[in-house]
């Protein structure tokens, strides 16, 4: 399993998160959805060998939903740690 963390382009609320979530569930391969404590962040549980960086991009598309960018970390690193 695998997960990347998203954020919604438009977010009106508990309700959209909640519809995206649900619509992100009914997909192949997507395992759990999870809120991050961001406002419109969402975190995405996949299996990589069901759904490829390809079709992973093509789903997120279709709902709305786009990879956090990367902040850089104090000593000027950038990812997680």
């Amino acid at each position: 399993m695998k997960t990347i963390h998203t954020v919604l382009r438009e977010d009106f609320g508990p309700l959209d998160r909640t519809l995206v979530r649900s619509e992100l569930l009914s997909e192949k391969g997507v395992h759990d959805v999870m809120f991050e404590r961001t406002r419109n962040g969402l975190l995405i549980e996949y299996d990589p060998s069901i759904i490829d960086d390809t079709k992973l991009i093509e789903i997120m598309c279709r709902y709305g939903v786009y990879p956090e960018p990367i902040s850089p970390r104090a000593n000027g690193q950038l990812g997680e740690g």
